[in-house]
């Protein structure tokens, strides 16, 4: 019928998850230039083994892509239209990576290789993590466009691609994750206010209590996003969050004894949360849904300070320690609560809501 929006082919699981494995391989080499920027001294150029592992991912990924659409090809119609649904983000991602990885030649060029800090924040870096993020978001929308308004089905390419993106941002956010710095293992020693060196004392502290908040948020808002359309969370997703979360940043810091006993606890910490969630009745969304995250969050740093606790010690006081528990617990709900603000499951009858 002459007006009507032809649909767009899907593309299917099995080439979704290929989809989700090539992303695979890219934020593995994301991480690996990540170390070589931190471990390899004397950086100073753009051609480097580790970039060539990162735009070789890229060729790999476009070459898929464009197997993909000369596949879905018809006689007659635009090329566009041989695009599978919940791929044109893909699509952009890659020339978006591309054309980000130009400026960032010229960028290295005519400034130097960040060596620090800049390196996260540098704007070609930046626009490569958007277009990155295009690309790994891949399997969550290909999802989408297969499932009904009301209904949507978590298969392993979406959920791989909810563990990717989330592995990009502990990557850009490496320098104030809770994992690495593992900050109650180190002494504090109270400085009061106005006294010589309060400032000094206090600083590392104040970092390693606001990388609570921020790595609490980097986990708990893609967990309530698989909640938003299923109503429970899916199985093994709070153990694949913090693999991505803390394992990957650690691999590329290095492997410090504090920080690894810390992710090992709070890995064991997430698995028990997943068999619980598993086995608990109900969904999980609406009014219970602060409740549960609350206690995710808790669970999961409890984890972690025991781990460290076995193997260096804590260094905080209590007050410190239980109130970044606290504390991160408090965002995990007010996130929760934020996120389910007017949320109405299809299944409830309007007049159930008071």
């Amino acid at each position: 019928m002459v007006g009507t929006a032809v649909p767009a082919l899907r593309a299917g699981m099995r080439r979704d998850l290929v989809t989700q494995l090539l992303g695979i391989w890219l934020l593995l080499a994301v991480f690996l230039d990540g170390w070589a920027h931190l471990h390899v001294p004397g950086l100073e150029t753009f051609f480097t083994p580790w970039h060539a592992a990162l735009y070789s991912g890229l060729l790999a990924m476009a070459a898929w892509l464009a197997s993909l659409i000369w596949r879905n090809r018809e006689p007659g119609q635009p090329l566009a239209r041989a695009i599978p649904a919940g791929y044109r983000g893909t699509v952009a991602g890659v020339v978006l990576f591309a054309l980000a990885g130009v400026l960032d030649l010229l960028w290295h060029e005519i400034l130097g290789i960040e060596v620090s800090l800049d390196a996260l924040v540098s704007p070609t870096h930046l626009l490569l993590g958007f277009s990155l993020f295009l690309i790994l978001g891949t399997g969550v929308r290909s999802a989408r466009a297969g499932s009904g308004r009301d209904a949507f089905a978590w298969t392993p390419p979406a959920l791989l691609s909810v563990a990717l993106m989330t592995g990009l941002g502990a990557f850009f956010l490496i320098y104030c994750s809770a994992f690495v710095r593992a900050a109650p293992a180190l002494p504090y020693l109270p400085t009061p206010i106005g006294s010589p060196g309060h400032s000094q004392a206090e600083l590392p502290a104040a970092i390693g209590m606001a990388s609570y908040l921020v790595t609490t948020a980097l986990i708990i808002v893609p967990f309530l996003y698989t909640c938003s359309r299923t109503q429970r969370p899916p199985r093994g997703i709070v153990t694949l969050l913090v693999a991505v979360v803390a394992w990957l940043p650690i691999a590329m810091s290095g492997f410090r004894p504090a920080a690894l006993a810390g992710a090992a606890g709070a890995t064991v910490a997430a698995v028990v949360a997943d068999v619980a969630l598993a086995r608990a009745a109900g969904r999980m969304t609406g009014r219970r849904l602060p409740g549960v995250s609350a206690l995710l969050v808790a669970l999961l740093w409890t984890g972690q300070l025991v781990g460290i606790a076995l193997v260096s010690g804590i260094g905080w006081p209590v007050s410190m320690w239980l109130g970044a528990i606290v504390l991160s617990s408090a965002v995990a709900a007010g996130l929760a609560f934020a996120s389910s603000w007017n949320f109405r499951s299809p299944h409830i009858p309007e007049a159930s809501h008071p």
